[in-house]
C-alpha cells in the first residue's frame, strides 16, 4: 500500500483523534475474567512502571499494553506462563479502557513512558504508528530469530506491511462481516430450506421475501451493523469496491459497486425484507429469539445469539457468492507490535512470537471462541468443530486483502461513506441521487494531505 511517513509528535496530536474509530476496531468478545491484569484508572496519568513491586537486579521487565476485557485476560495468562518459564524476564501487562485506548497511548507515548509491546488493530491506527516511528520495523528480528512467517495466513502477514516492512505479526484474524446466521424455528414454521454455501445473493433475496411476514413483524433479513464494513462485502462480491488497492481512489460509482449498494438497497425499499434503520427499537438480541428474524449478517462475533437462545436452534453458513462467483470479504488482524523505543526488543519479540503461537492461540480460542491468524490453529479438528468457526475458517483461506487511505484518513471516511450511503437506506433518495455527490466527497477525503493532527 502506498503510504506517507508522519513524524512521531505528529501522532502525538492524532491519537486522540484515532481514539474516536477504536469502536470499528477489529476485535474478540470482551469478557471480563480472572486473573485481573493492573488496570490504569481514567482519571490518571498512566506512570512508566504500574506494578509496584521493585524490580529484581539483572531481571528484564517487558512492559505490554492492551485493552481491558477478554483479550487482555489472555495476554495477562499468557504472561504468567512466560515468566514462569523464563526467569530472566518479567511480562507485565498495563491494560486500558478500549474507548480511551488510543489516549492512554499518548499520553504514555508524550511522556516518554510507552512500554515495550501493543496492542492495535489492523483498521485503526496501525499504519500511522508505523509510519510515524512509534512501533519498530520487525524483519532483522524475525530473521535473526528465524521465526517463520509461513505459519501464518499470508495475507495477514503482506497486509501488516508499511513500505515492504514488517511491522507488527498479526495475532487474532477475521475475513469481515461475511456470516449469515439463521433462525431453524422460523425456517422450519416457513417449511424453507435452511442456508447453504452455494447460495447466491438471488437465493438469499427469495428466501428473505418467503419469511418476511410484516403483518406479524417477522423480518427475513438484518445487517446488524448498516457499516461501511457489511456494505464492502456486497460491493467486493459484485467485483466493485468501497476503495482501490492502494487507497487512493473511491471506485463507489463504478458500475459494479452501485450495482451491489443498488441490491442493498432494494432489501429496504424494494423488497420490504428488512428493516431500515431506526424502524425498528428491537435489535437481534430480541428479534431473534422471539422468531421475529429469519437471517442476519455478522462477523464471527454474531454467534452470541448462542446466549439467548437454546442449542440446536440456530445456524450459519457464509454470505453468499456474488456475481464475479467470489464472496466479499477483508481480512482484518490484530498486529502485536514492538515499540521503538523499547530498550530490550529480543526479550520482547520473545514474548511476541509466544503470543502467536499455535499453543497460545488453541487456548485463546477455548476461552472466546475468537479466531486465529494461523491456518493450522483453524484448520484444526478443535476449531473445526465448532460450527462457526468452521465457516469464518473456511472464508478465511480465500479472504480478500485489508486495504485502508493511503493518507491515514479511514476513521474519517469510514464515517463519511456510512452516514453519505444511510439517506438510500432509509428511502429518502435514490442511489443514482446520491452517489456522486458520496464519491466526490469520499475522494475529497482521500486526496487531503496525510493525517497529522495539524
Amino acid at each position: 500500500m502506498n503510504r506517507h511517513n508522519i513524524g512521531r509528535r505528529d501522532f502525538l496530536k492524532l491519537a486522540a483523534i484515532a481514539a474516536a474509530g477504536m469502536g470499528l476496531a477489529a476485535c474478540a468478545p470482551q469478557v471480563t475474567t480472572a486473573p485481573q491484569p493492573t488496570k490504569v484508572s481514567e482519571a490518571t496519568n498512566p506512570p512508566a512502571a504500574v506494578s509496584t513491586t521493585a524490580p529484581t537486579k539483572g531481571l528484564v521487565t517487558i512492559r505490554i499494553h492492551h485493552r481491558i476485557g477478554g483479550e487482555c485476560d489472555n495476554w495477562t495468562g499468557l504472561a504468567t506462563k512466560f515468566n514462569e518459564q523464563n526467569p530472566g524476564i518479567k511480562v507485565v501487562p498495563e491494560c486500558f479502557p478500549g474507548a480511551d485506548y488510543f489516549q492512554k497511548l499518548n499520553t504514555l507515548a508524550a511522556g516518554g513512558t510507552l512500554g515495550d509491546i501493543l496492542w492495535v488493530s489492523s483498521i485503526e491506527g496501525y499504519y500511522r504508528m508505523a509510519a510515524s516511528g512509534v512501533i519498530a520495523p520487525l524483519d532483522d528480528l524475525v530473521s535473526a530469530s528465524k521465526f517463520d512467517l509461513s505459519q501464518l495466513y499470508s495475507t495477514c502477514v503482506e497486509s501488516a506491511k508499511l513500505k515492504g516492512k514488517l511491522y507488527g505479526i498479526p495475532q487474532l484474524a477475521h475475513p469481515g462481516r461475511v456470516g449469515l446466521y439463521y433462525n431453524k424455528p422460523v425456517f422450519d414454521a416457513a417449511k424453507v430450506d435452511y442456508p447453504k454455501d452455494t447460495w447466491t445473493y438471488d437465493d438469499l433475496l427469495a428466501t428473505a421475501q418467503k419469511l418476511t411476514d410484516s403483518k406479524n413483524g417477522v423480518w427475513g433479513f438484518l445487517d446488524t451493523e448498516r457499516s461501511y464494513f457489511t456494505v464492502l462485502v456486497y460491493l467486493r462480491a459484485w467485483g466493485g469496491d468501497v476503495i482501490n488497492n492502494d487507497g487512493t481512489k473511491c471506485p463507489l460509482d463504478s458500475a459494479e459497486s452501485k450495482a451491489g449498494l443498488q441490491y442493498i438497497s432494494d432489501l429496504y425499499n424494494k423488497y420490504h425484507v428488512a428493516p431500515k434503520p431506526g424502524a425498528s427499537a428491537l435489535g437481534p438480541q430480541q428479534l431473534f429469539p422471539s422468531n421475529k428474524l429469519a437471517m442476519y449478517q455478522s462477523g464471527f462475533w454474531g454467534n452470541f445469539v448462542r446466549d439467548f437462545v437454546k442449542e440446536g436452534t440456530w445456524g450459519v453458513v457464509p454470505m453468499p457468492i456474488g456475481p464475479t462467483k467470489k464472496r466479499g470479504s477483508m481480512f482484518e488482524s490484530d498486529p502485536v507490535c514492538l515499540v521503538s523505543s523499547s530498550k530490550n526488543k529480543s526479550e520482547a519479540f520473545q514474548w511476541m512470537t509466544t503470543v502467536v503461537s499455535k499453543e497460545a492461540q488453541l487456548n485463546y480460542f477455548q476461552k472466546t471462541g475468537s479466531p486465529s491468524s494461523r491456518p493450522d490453529v483453524m484448520d484444526s479438528s478443535q476449531v473445526q468443530a465448532d460450527m462457526n468457526m468452521k465457516v469464518f475458517g473456511g472464508v478465511m483461506s480465500n479472504a480478500l486483502p485489508l486495504v485502508l487511505p493511503a493518507n491515514f484518513r479511514e476513521t474519517e471516511y469510514f464515517k463519511y461513506i456510512g452516514e453519505g450511503l444511510s439517506a438510500v437506506w432509509l428511502g429518502e433518495s435514490t442511489l443514482d441521487q446520491v452517489i456522486g455527490p458520496v464519491t466526490k466527497g469520499a475522494q475529497d477525503i482521500l486526496d487531503k494531505p496525510p493525517l497529522t493532527g495539524s
